[in-house]
C-alpha cells in the first residue's frame, strides 16, 4: 500500500511538472504571438505613417494652374496707368438627381433644404467677381423629378446662388423637357431669386452682357440639341439657343461690337467621356474663328482637357472641353470629380485692351455619405481634405475615401494638361513675377484617354437621361 502511494505521488509530481512545462510553453508561444502581433500592427501604422507623409508631400508639391501670362507680356506698373483685374470663376453642370430630392426632403416641414450641400464651397468663390454654371433642371409647378423631365424645388436654385453662382446658362438638353412654356417659368424663376440668365431666346437679347469694373463682357451659349428633339414644335425649338454656326456668328459679331471680352458656354460632347469628340474640335475651331476668347463645356458629367490656342490675331483664347458636374448624384466615380474654375482677366490702363492673365483651379468632389445619411451628399475640397486626412486627421473621411480623392487629383492631371504644353507652361510659371495675394495652387491642359464605360455607368447613363 506504502508503495502505491509513493507512485501516486511520483505520478503526481510528474503530472504538476509536465503541467507547469505546458503552461510556460503555451505562454511563452502566447507571448511571442502578442509581441510578433503587436510589432506587424506597428510596422504597418509606421509604413502607413510613411506612405501618408509622402502622399502629403506629393499634395503639397502638385500646383493647380493652367495658364500664367509670361513675364513679357505683363508691362511695369511704375511707367503706366495701373490695370484692373477681373475674376471669373466657372463651375459646371448643376444637376438635381432624384437621390438628392430625397436627402434634402424635411418630413417636419414638408419643405427641401440644400444649403448644407454647398456649404463648404463658397469660400473657394467668394471672392470672384462674377460666378457662372450651368443649370440642368427646370423649375415649373409639375412634379419634382430628378430623371427624365427634370423639375426641381426652388430652394434648390436658392442654395446653389448662395454658393455663389450668380449667372446660369439655361441651354441644355433639358431645357425644353416642358416645352417653352417650362423654359419661360424655369428663367422667371432664377431671375426671381437673383440670376442672371443666357441661353434662351425668349427675347431679343440672346447675349447676356456683364459689365465688371468699367469692362463689358459678353457670355453667350448654347446646347448641341435637346431631348426627344424630334416630339417638340418649331415654337419650342425657337424658344433656346440651339446651336448652329449661322447663329453663333451673328451673335459673336453683335458681341464684338458691344463687349470687349467674349465667352461661349457650350453644352456638347459624349458622356462621361474625358476626352473631346472631333464635333467639339471642329465648333471651338469655329467659335476662335468668329471672336470667341474663352469656350467653357460641359454635358460629360466628366472633367476634360482645356488647352490654350490662339486666334488670327494671335491673342490667346482658353477652352475648357468640360467642367464636368457642380453637383449631381450620379454614381460613378469620374463623375464626382468637380472643380472650381478660375479665370482672371487683366485689362490695360493704357488702352483698355482685355487679355487673359492667368488660368486655375480648385478641385471638388461630390462626396455621398452613403444612402443611410441624414446628410447623404457634400461638396468637399479633394485636396484640402485629402491633405488634412495625410497630416492624422483620420475622422474627415474614411479610407476609402481618401484613396478615392487621390485618384481624383490624379486624373485631374492626367486628363486636364496636355503633355505637350507643360514645358512651355512650366516656362511661363518661372518667368512670371509673384503675386503679392496669396497664390493660387496651379496646373495645365492634359488630353488622355476616353473613360470607359463600366456597366454601372451605362446604367447611370439612361438613369440621368444624358
Amino acid at each position: 500500500m506504502a508503495r502505491n502511494r509513493r507512485n501516486k505521488r511520483s505520478v503526481q509530481k510528474l503530472t504538476d511538472f509536465i503541467s507547469l512545462k505546458t503552461f510556460l510553453i503555451l505562454f511563452l508561444i502566447l507571448t511571442l504571438i502578442i509581441i510578433s502581433c503587436v510589432g506587424i500592427i506597428y510596422y504597418r501604422n509606421y509604413e502607413d505613417r510613411q506612405l501618408l507623409a509622402k502622399q502629403k508631400e506629393e499634395l503639397d508639391r502638385q500646383i493647380e494652374s493652367i495658364f500664367s501670362e509670361t513675364l513679357q507680356n505683363i508691362a511695369d506698373n511704375h511707367t503706366r496707368k495701373p490695370d484692373s483685374v477681373i475674376r471669373i470663376s466657372a463651375v459646371g453642370d448643376i444637376l438635381c438627381g432624384e437621390e438628392m430630392l430625397k436627402d434634402a426632403y424635411e418630413e417636419s416641414t414638408k419643405s427641401y433644404e440644400f444649403d448644407q450641400m454647398f456649404k463648404n464651397i463658397t469660400g473657394f468663390i467668394e471672392g470672384s467677381d462674377l460666378v457662372l454654371g450651368t443649370m440642368e433642371s427646370n423649375f415649373t409647378n409639375k412634379p419634382y423629378s430628378g430623371y427624365g423631365n427634370r423639375n426641381s424645388p426652388k430652394s434648390f436654385a436658392t442654395a446653389v446662388k448662395n454658393s455663389g453662382v450668380n449667372l446660369v446658362s439655361i441651354s441644355t438638353n433639358h431645357s425644353l423637357d416642358y416645352g417653352k412654356e417650362g423654359l419661360k417659368t424655369t428663367k422667371t424663376c432664377l431671375e426671381e431669386i437673383g440670376f442672371s440668365t443666357v441661353g434662351d431666346r425668349l427675347d431679343d437679347e440672346p447675349v447676356n452682357i456683364q459689365t465688371i469694373k468699367d469692362t463689358k463682357i459678353a457670355f453667350l451659349s448654347y446646347t448641341y440639341g435637346v431631348e426627344d428633339e424630334s416630339k417638340k414644335s418649331q415654337k419650342d425649338l425657337e424658344s433656346l439657343n440651339i446651336y448652329s454656326e449661322k447663329i453663333a456668328k451673328q451673335e459673336l459679331e453683335y458681341a464684338k461690337e458691344n463687349a470687349d471680352y467674349i465667352f461661349v458656354i457650350m453644352h456638347w460632347g459624349a458622356p462621361y467621356a474625358t476626352e473631346p469628340n472631333k464635333e467639339q474640335k471642329k465648333i471651338s475651331d469655329f467659335l476662335i474663328k468668329n471672336g470667341a476668347d474663352v469656350i467653357l463645356g460641359n454635358h460629360p458629367a466628366a472633367i476634360q482637357p482645356m488647352e490654350i490656342k490662339q486666334n488670327s490675331e494671335g491673342e490667346n483664347v482658353f477652352i475648357a472641353y468640360s467642367l464636368g458636374n457642380y453637383i449631381s448624384s450620379i454614381n460613378n466615380d469620374v463623375s464626382k470629380i468637380e472643380l472650381v474654375l478660375n479665370i482672371e482677366l487683366r485689362k490695360s490702363g493704357e488702352d483698355g485692351k482685355v487679355v487673359l492673365s492667368k488660368v486655375d483651379y480648385t478641385p471638388i468632389y461630390a462626396l455621398d455619405h452613403g444612402e443611410k445619411a441624414k446628410n447623404r451628399y457634400e461638396l468637399i475640397d479633394m485636396k484640402g481634405v485629402a491633405k488634412s486626412y495625410a497630416s492624422g486627421n483620420k475622422e474627415i473621411v474614411d479610407k476609402g475615401t481618401y484613396e478615392k480623392l487621390l485618384d481624383g487629383l490624379d486624373l485631374l492631371q492626367k486628363v486636364i494638361v496636355p503633355k505637350k504644353q507643360e514645358e512651355t507652361v512650366q516656362k511661363q510659371d518661372e518667368e512670371t513675377p509673384k503675386q503679392e495675394e496669396t497664390p493660387k495652387e496651379e496646373v495645365v491642359p492634359k488630353q488622355d484617354e476616353v473613360a470607359e464605360l463600366n456597366q454601372e455607368e451605362e446604367k447611370n447613363k439612361e438613369k440621368e437621361g444624358e
